[in-house]
C-alpha cells in the first residue's frame, strides 16, 4: 500500500483483514485502491497480487453555505412586483439529497424568492410597500438540505424602503373658525394654521400660501390677510370694519417641496365682531 493509503487503512498481515484507522472525506476522496499482496511461506515463496477498490459513502456533513452576490437598495415604495431586490447563491458540498439545498424566507412578507437557475434565488418584490407603514425590512433567508438529519444555514438581508412623494400635506381639521374684533391693528397675528406631511426631506417640507379670490368689490383676499410660509400664522394687513364686512372665509394651501409637488387645502372662516 502507498503512504497515503497506509494513513487511512491498515492490514492484518496474517489474517488479511483491512480496517479503517484515518479520517476519510468523501468531498476529498470518494474511492481508494488498494493493492494487497500475498506471499506464502515455502522455500522459494511464491506471490499473489489483489487490488481492493474502496468506495466511499456520503454522510450529510456540510452545512449549507448561502451568500448574496448582488443587492439593488434601497427599493423605492412605488417599485412595482416583481423588482428584484438580491441575488442569492447557495451551494453544499455534499452530494445527492444530502447536497441538494433549497431556500425560504418568513411568511406574511411582500417578498418572494424565486429560482433564477440551479443555485441561485431571486429576492423578488411580491407586492406594493408603504414607506410610512414599514420603513424597513430584515429578511432572514434559510437554506436547507435534504439530508437526514438536514443541515442548514441562515442570512439577513435588510431591505431598506426609499420614500416618494406619495403623501399630500394634510390639515387636522377641514375648517379653522377665528373670531377678530374690528378695527383690529394692522399686522396683528390672527390665527395659525399648520398641515402634517408623512414623507420624509423634501417630499415633506411644507410651505403655505393663500388661496387668492376677490372679497366685495373685487378686492383680492390677499389684501387683507397674510400667510407665513413656513409657520402658516396668519396676519390682519388692514383693520376690519363690520359694517362693510362681517365674514371673511378663504383657503389656505399647503404644498410639499418634492417632485411633483403635492398640496392640500383648508378653509378659514373669519368673523368680524362689531
Amino acid at each position: 500500500m502507498s503512504i497515503k493509503i497506509k494513513d487511512i487503512f491498515s492490514l492484518d498481515i496474517s489474517t488479511g483483514e483491512i480496517r479503517v484507522k484515518g479520517n476519510m472525506d468523501f468531498e476529498t476522496q470518494n474511492t481508494y485502491e488498494i493493492q494487497v499482496e500475498a506471499i506464502d511461506k515455502g522455500h522459494a515463496p511464491l506471490v499473489g497480487h489483489s487490488k481492493v477498490l474502496v468506495e466511499v459513502l456520503d454522510v450529510n456533513d456540510n452545512v449549507p453555505e448561502l451568500a448574496v452576490t448582488s443587492l439593488s437598495l434601497p427599493v423605492p415604495e412605488d417599485a412595482p412586483p416583481g423588482t428584484v431586490v438580491a441575488l442569492i447563491s447557495v451551494s453544499d458540498r455534499d452530494s445527492g439529497d444530502n447536497g441538494k439545498v433549497t431556500c425560504s424566507i418568513p411568511p406574511d412578507l411582500p417578498f418572494q424568492l424565486v429560482s433564477t437557475f440551479k443555485n441561485y434565488h431571486s429576492l423578488v418584490l411580491a407586492e406594493a410597500v408603504d414607506r410610512e407603514r414599514v420603513s424597513e425590512y430584515k429578511i432572514l433567508v434559510t437554506a436547507r438540505d435534504e439530508g437526514a438529519p438536514s443541515l442548514s444555514a441562515s442570512s439577513s438581508i435588510l431591505v431598506p424602503i426609499a420614500d416618494v412623494n406619495d403623501n399630500a400635506p394634510a390639515f387636522p381639521q377641514p375648517v379653522y373658525t377665528v373670531f377678530v374684533k374690528e378695527n383690529n391693528r394692522p399686522g396683528a397675528h390672527l390665527l395659525s394654521v399648520s398641515a402634517s406631511d408623512p414623507d420624509v426631506r423634501e417630499n415633506a417640507f411644507v410651505s403655505y400660501s393663500v388661496v387668492e379670490r376677490s372679497v366685495g368689490e373685487q378686492q383680492p383676499v390677499s389684501s387683507y390677510i397674510s400667510v407665513h410660509s413656513e409657520s402658516g400664522h396668519i396676519y390682519g394687513l388692514q383693520p376690519f370694519d363690520y359694517e362693510e364686512l362681517q365674514v371673511l372665509q378663504f383657503q389656505v394651501s399647503a404644498r410639499d417641496a418634492g417632485f411633483p409637488s403635492l398640496c392640500g387645502n383648508v378653509t378659514v372662516q373669519l368673523f368680524v365682531l362689531d
